[in-house]
């Protein structure tokens, strides 16, 4: 009797130690990618959601049409709740000389290292908070180009792959730039060619979360972890035709010197089809969707937005103006 119990005992102590292993070895973890075998293609990485996929799509579309013929393009697409369908539908951009990797991720990744999530925003989601691991993700890599998905790729970008960063630890385009106080510049994050080697010697992923545990307003997600973790005179300036920034009146000679158009401002090409490079995208966007039509921005993302710009140590009656403003300027109500 004593030796049954015995080896019940014994038999219920493997289960649960087998079961610990499991649940131990299960444990989802931030994936390491391995290098490509093709030394010679350029590696790109978008982050996306079951929000921004559809977008995504006609920034895969416009990018791998204006490829060269020469050029190979490896893509990974990290990626927060996209169901199967989704992502079988993003690996038929593949080519032959078109790689597409997706890489499930989940929010749970980040328990324990990230402390703030995006509270809320009106064009960026927590999928962004993965951009902060492409230096360790991609550790196997000499450099990746980031870039993010409301863009319209206007020609190859190998020569914005191939941009010598002169030593620098990321290439950015600068959006405001006080060289009297480095404190005060920015810069844009929708376009970032990384030196992978030298992000890691820098140990900027580490940076980067501690900048975003930092910031207590949880409204911005990696754009101002990047300005405080890599400094202006650490970044090499991309050159304006990289980053073409529709959010803002910028000053371009020759427009034939685009290559990527950034819808990077509070108004999107999918709301707005009068602004500058809307009936382009959507041309794409038909290419991928022949019935698309103009969307109009859900009402109760747009109260929740109103609601989160009020200031409450402010006058009732100025965060009522304030109230009525962001909530027009969010449906687009002139």
């Amino acid at each position: 009797m004593k030796k049954i119990i015995l080896i019940s005992i014994g038999l219920i102590l493997v289960i649960l130690l087998t079961l610990v292993l499991l649940i131990k070895n299960n444990k989802t973890t931030i994936p390491t990618i391995p290098k490509p075998k093709n030394n010679n293609s350029i590696n790109i990485v978008f982050t996306t959601d079951k929000e921004y996929s559809s977008y995504l799509k006609v920034a895969l579309k416009s990018l791998i049409l204006n490829k060269d013929k020469d050029s190979i393009y490896n893509i990974y697409i990290l990626s927060i709740d996209l169901n199967k369908k989704t992502q079988e539908e993003l690996k038929t951009f593949k080519q032959d000389d078109v790689e597409i990797t997706t890489i499930p991720l989940k929010l749970s990744m980040l328990k324990g290292t990230i402390k703030n999530n995006v509270k809320y925003s009106y064009r960026v989601s927590n999928s962004d908070l993965f951009k902060f691991f492409i230096p360790e993700m991609f550790q196997n890599f000499d450099k990746i180009l980031y870039l993010d998905s409301d863009i319209l790729v206007l020609k190859d970008i190998s020569e914005i792959y191939n941009y010598n960063l002169e030593n620098k630890i990321i290439g950015v385009l600068p959006e405001k730039t006080n060289f009297k106080n480095e404190e005060n510049s920015k810069y844009n994050c929708g376009v970032i060619l990384f030196d992978i080697k030298k992000c890691r010697e820098n140990n900027i992923t580490k940076k980067l979360i501690q900048a975003k545990n930092n910031d207590k307003t949880k409204r911005y997600v990696t754009q101002l972890a990047y300005t405080k973790a890599v400094d202006i005179k650490n970044t090499k300036a991309l050159p304006l035709g990289y980053n073409y920034l529709i959010k803002d009146e910028q000053t371009l000679d020759n427009k034939d010197k685009i290559l990527i158009v950034h819808f990077a401002g509070f108004q999107k090409p999918w709301y707005n089809p009068d602004m500058e490079f809307a009936p382009l995208w959507r041309q794409y966007a038909h290419l991928i969707n022949p019935d698309w039509k103009v969307e109009k921005r859900n009402i109760s993302a747009c109260l929740i937005y109103a609601y989160l710009s009020l200031d409450k140590s402010k006058k009732m009656s100025k965060n009522i103006r304030t109230f009525k403003k962001k909530y027009n300027r969010c449906r687009l109500i002139k």
